[in-house]
Parts: structure tokens; C-alpha cells; sequence
């Protein structure tokens, strides 16, 4: 299982960008593999968050319903010991943000070892593997076979 992001879902939206295609394409193999990914609460939390932030609701809005369905039945809750497993994780990695510890926690508990992601402060996380989406095409048939 891998953990999307949510920086995946917000790259296919909005101006060109060197990251839009890549991200439509994971969005694809979620589609075509719907097993194969999980994301949580907190994710879609952080799309809510991020397009009141730059005051484009309208916009986030359609990115947040479209994952959301996208991933219906895979999006985990956040539950206390995710907090506390989050707090434990701040303990040896002060640099991340509280979201990216969240969803390290949330992953550690489902046991999963894989996100896509464009932020490569997972890259300093043992045990994670940051699949990034402008690599799709390297790690592709991995997560499809």
C-alpha cells in the first residue's frame, strides 16, 4: 500500500506547472489501482487548509471533493496514538511539520513504507520511501504489478 499526499492532488489544478502531469498521471494509477493507495483525514485537511490560505476555495473545493471520492473507503481517520506516535516521531525529526509527522504516524501504524509526495522531507524519515511524482514513469510498474 502507498500513502498519497496531498500535494498530489493539488498539482493537477490550476496553472501549468512542471508537476501537473506527473501528479494527473498518479492520480490515473489511483484510479486504475484503487487497492494499491491510502491517504488519511489530515491529508484532506491540508487541501482545505492550503486553498483557504491563498483564497481559492472555489477551486479547492472541486480538488477536495475529487480525491475524496477518488479514495472513498481508503482515507484513515486520525486517532490519538497517531498524535502521540507524531509527537514521539518530533522527538528525532523537529524539522518535519506537524502534518508530515501525522502522516508518517498514520503510515506507521498501517504499516505502509511508500508515499508519493514532492516533499523530500520524507526523504529523512528511516523506513519511508518518497516516491516522487516527477519519477512516475521510474516507479510506475512497481505499484501496478
Amino acid at each position: 500500500m502507498i500513502f498519497i499526499d496531498a500535494n498530489a492532488p493539488m498539482y493537477t489544478v490550476g496553472a501549468a506547472h512542471p508537476l501537473k502531469a506527473p501528479s494527473i498521471e498518479v492520480l490515473r494509477l489511483i484510479q486504475e489501482s484503487p487497492g494499491a493507495f491510502v491517504t488519511s483525514a489530515e491529508v484532506l485537511q491540508e487541501i482545505i487548509h492550503r486553498y483557504l490560505a491563498i483564497r481559492a476555495w472555489p477551486r479547492g473545493r472541486k480538488v477536495l471533493e475529487r480525491f475524496a471520492r477518488l479514495m472513498r473507503g481508503r482515507i484513515e481517520p486520525i486517532y490519538e496514538r497517531d498524535v502521540h506516535e507524531a509527537a514521539r516521531l518530533a522527538d528525532g525529526y523537529s524539522d518535519l511539520s506537524a502534518r508530515d509527522l501525522l502522516h508518517a504516524a498514520v503510515m506507521n501504524r498501517l504499516g505502509v513504507r511508500q508515499i508519493v509526495s514532492t516533499d523530500n522531507d520524507f526523504d529523512n524519515l528511516p523506513g519511508i520511501e518518497r516516491l516522487d511524482p516527477m519519477r512516475v514513469d521510474e516507479w510506475r510498474d512497481r505499484v501496478t504489478a
